[in-house]
């Protein structure tokens, strides 16, 4: 069982992991945010146009994770572009699993295909 400093690390990497693929794809100003918003969070990752958590964790709750990113996207001003990233045991960054609310989905969809 993994102690507390050890988990906090293991997010705190993950954070810093999703930061670097959004500024592969094209945000250079990407940064953690850190607990810099208080109960106003919004999100792990600040200057990009999504609010982003980044979970590192052994037990996925899809569906309440979800609700926490779509209620800081709120704080964010983003409306429903918001996401959640999941690390994936053993797997690299990159590989990681990405969930979308459906309504941010169906745009990016929308506007990748048009």
């Amino acid at each position: 069982m993994p102690n507390g400093r050890a988990v906090k690390a293991r997010g705190r990497n993950w954070e810093t992991a999703v930061v670097m693929i959004w500024r592969r794809i094209g945000f250079p100003r990407a940064k953690r945010n850190g607990a810099v918003f208080g109960s106003k969070d919004r999100g792990d990752v600040g200057e990009i146009p999504v609010t982003c958590q980044a979970k590192a964790v052994t037990r996925v709750q899809m569906w309440q994770h979800l609700d926490e990113a779509l209620e800081q996207a709120r704080h964010n001003g983003t409306g429903v572009a918001a996401c959640v990233v999941y690390k994936r045991h053993h797997a690299a960054p990159e590989d990681a699993a990405w969930v979308l609310p459906g309504r941010f989905a169906e745009e990016l969809l929308r506007s990748y295909y048009s």
